[in-house]
């Protein structure tokens, strides 16, 4: 007879809430988008009516595999052994995220506990009223948080969904949970709203005491929950308020911009366009005593394949990293002087293609750091001083007075610097080695505040697929954000090489593939934690054509044993001869379809519109670009990866051909399918990265 304390009975139970739970956070329509494991009691109930034969939640997690009985002293240990199996099997759910939620769900357990109280939440959850220290095996619930990134962010190729593995507020074992419970599913989707009434940049780094001020607004409290709000006003507890100003600053870094009409109807705000921020960029001459100012995009979504259209009269192209080239007129092409701008009451422009509102807000005191780390000669605009790093300062002479004694006292090497052109009326502009403190400054000037968090991100790079998943051939930069000059990052116990600019880091060695590779900012303990994994099985050698032509320039089996070309590469043993690789091509309009197309070669301004143009006879084509329904699809013609393909050295492209080559290999990518084949594919990836930077 089966009984309820019957172990198949409470194992099948067990894994009904598992993969009812899995299933409600990952499925196809969170692919490429943030997962949060938030659970508290109404979803708990929610799940719970449609599994009447799975039994109590609680119950069933906190007292697998005796389902009538608690025992909170194995519960960590169980969830072990429910890891280690899943680590040989890996299919499907992950079977220990019931044990992740019942975590979370502690968090919010009600009771009479300190607010930043956990552990007696959890005892008092699982069934121990009054118990209070740390559950048994709690510090090794960390290998589960990392396993479930590793799964959803590699396995799945974050196809159901990208989860980020990160302790928040210095609480180590602790922040796990916390990091996915501070912030509700309501709050996490009104703060996109709250971001754009704030005037907030999507993915800005902030100092957190502008974060506090924007969850201190009054949308912001119609808003966030009761509970929220006080935190941010009292401040009582600093660790929870550190955390969930890290909360809020991870979901800033996720935006796009974007906010949903349905979000808050009642806050009078509909239709609002999307917003990106605009940043002010300076390269300064010192011995003429000129600034050359423009202005650039910054955008956390993708470009236009022709770029911005602003205002109707001027045009922004794709730099790179989120960046737009300096804005121009469309007119003359001139770069904007970005001088003749208010710059005490910033500006606002609207974008034709996306529909963007561009914002450069009011300052009267402006921070200039090296452009380096994002890819731009010269020096960006920042949104928080670098804290004892050097810097420019740019400030309106009306708030000099409020200004000159932190100046003087709490800066090093504070230098100004006679300007005759290039700044704004009544602007003056400083060289600071390194700021020692914000303290006089950071109240009324938002920008003179040094951020009290330690945040990593990964800047540049060539991304195998959705998430932290890059091509080991081209790795990211990680770039630092907040720390301090003794803030280093490490991969295990390696430290990162520090680049020039001393915020940004590089990744290089023998980095491991296929697997977590865990990095870690470190300032006498660690600050911050960030994850990303390398894709392999990618080798300098021969791949296969797309496209393999026999001697009649028709297309032949890559079996086949006549001669054959694809590009550089001629394979076969039969006796077939070779025409001019102009007669061979001339096939090539029936393989393309009939329809008009492209040969491309791997340097800039081999291009050619097949067939209208002539065959080129300078160069040898690596790639065909054809039409394929309303996009483009690239087909590979063959060449020899790490080689350099024969071609004449005096060839020399005009400058429109050099456009027209990066206008279809970059500004058309979007249109441009990749090969399938994954070799294939990061062939053409690298193609389109040169292509970036011409």
């Amino acid at each position: 007879m089966t009984t309820t304390n019957n172990p198949t009975t409470a194992t099948n139970r067990y894994r009904t809430w598992n993969d009812a739970l899995a299933a409600r956070f990952f499925d196809e329509e969170m692919a490429g988008r943030n997962v949060h494991l938030y659970v508290n009691q109404g979803l708990i109930t929610e799940i719970g009516q449609g599994l009447p034969e799975a039994g109590d939640f609680r119950s069933t997690v906190a007292g697998y595999p005796q389902a009538t009985t608690f025992n909170g002293e194995r519960v960590c240990g169980r969830a072990l052994r429910e890891f280690r199996r899943w680590k040989t099997v890996r299919s499907g759910f992950p079977p220990y995220i019931a044990y992740l939620c019942l975590f979370v769900l502690a968090s919010g357990t009600d009771g009479d506990f300190a607010p930043n109280a956990y552990y007696p939440r959890l005892w008092t959850l699982m069934g121990y009223d009054g118990r209070t220290g740390s559950v048994p095996q709690f510090d090794h619930m960390r290998d589960l948080w990392d396993d479930l990134e590793d799964w959803a962010v590699f396995d799945k190729q974050g196809e159901l969904g990208i989860f980020r593995s990160r302790s928040i507020g210095g609480f180590i074992h602790v922040g796990y949970p916390l990091s996915q419970s501070l912030l509700v599913e309501q709050e996490r989707k009104g703060l996109p709203q709250i971001f754009y009434d704030a005037g907030l940049e999507p993915a800005g780094d902030y100092p957190a005491d502008e974060l506090a001020r924007t969850l201190r607004r009054p949308l912001a409290r119609q808003t966030l929950r009761a509970r929220t709000v006080r935190l941010v006003e009292n401040q009582q507890y600093a660790d929870l308020y550190s955390a969930l100003l890290e909360a809020v600053a991870e979901e800033l870094s996720a935006w796009d911009g974007t906010v949903p009409a349905s979000a808050l109807p009642h806050s009078g705000l509909q239709d609002t366009p999307a917003l990106a921020g605009l940043r002010i960029c300076i390269n300064l001459d010192r011995v003429s005593g000129t600034v050359n100012a423009s202005i650039r995009c910054k955008l956390n979504r993708e470009f236009p394949d022709d770029g911005l259209s602003i205002d109707g009269e001027l045009d922004a192209g794709e730099s790179g990293n989120g960046w737009s080239l300096p804005i121009t007129k469309r007119s003359t092409g001139e770069v904007l002087d970005a001088s003749r701008i208010d710059w005490n009451n910033g500006v606002t422009m609207r974008e034709n293609v996306l529909g963007l509102q561009l914002k450069l807000p009011g300052r009267d005191v402006r921070v200039f750091t090296s452009g380096i780390p994002e890819g731009i000669s010269g020096f960006v605009e920042t949104l928080m001083m670098p804290r004892e790093q050097p810097f420019y300062l740019a400030y309106s002479e009306a708030v000099w007075p409020r200004l000159e004694q932190w100046a003087t006292m709490e800066c090093r090497g504070f230098q100004e610097i006679p300007v005759t052109h290039g700044l704004p009326q009544r602007w003056r502009i400083a060289s600071v080695e390194s700021a020692m403190s914000d303290v006089a400054v950071r109240g009324e000037f938002t920008s003179l505040s040094f951020t009290s968090g330690t945040r990593l991100k990964l800047v540049g790079g060539i991304r195998s697929r959705a998430g932290n998943n890059f091509f080991h051939f081209a790795p990211p930069a990680v770039s630092l954000s907040g720390g301090t000059p003794n803030t280093e990052v490490y991969w295990g116990d390696r430290a990162l090489s520090r680049s020039e600019d001393g915020r940004t880091f590089v990744l290089a060695g023998d980095l491991p593939t296929e697997s977590r590779i865990s990095l870690e900012a470190r300032d006498g303990g660690t600050v911050d934690r960030l994850s990303l994994f390398l894709t392999g099985d990618f080798s300098v050698a021969q791949i296969e054509p797309g496209l393999l032509l026999g001697p009649t320039g028709t297309s032949t089996s890559i079996d086949a044993d006549e001669p054959s070309i694809a590009g550089a590469h001629i394979s076969g043993t039969g006796n077939g001869t070779f025409t001019t690789a102009a007669e061979m091509f001339e096939d090539f309009a029936y393989e393309m379809g009939a329809v008009q197309g492209f040969l491309v070669g791997q340097r800039p301004g081999q291009i050619a519109t097949w067939p209208r143009e002539a065959f080129p006879t300078e160069w040898i084509p690596s790639w065909a670009i054809k039409k394929q329904g309303r996009k483009l699809a690239a087909v590979f013609t063959g060449e020899l990866l790490g080689t350099t393909q024969p071609e004449n050295p005096l060839f020399t492209p005009t400058r429109k051909e050099v456009q027209d080559w990066k206008k279809l290999i970059w500004h058309q990518r979007k249109r441009i399918t990749p090969p399938r084949d994954r070799r294939q594919r990061a062939f053409w990836l690298l193609l389109q990265e040169s292509a970036r930077n011409v």
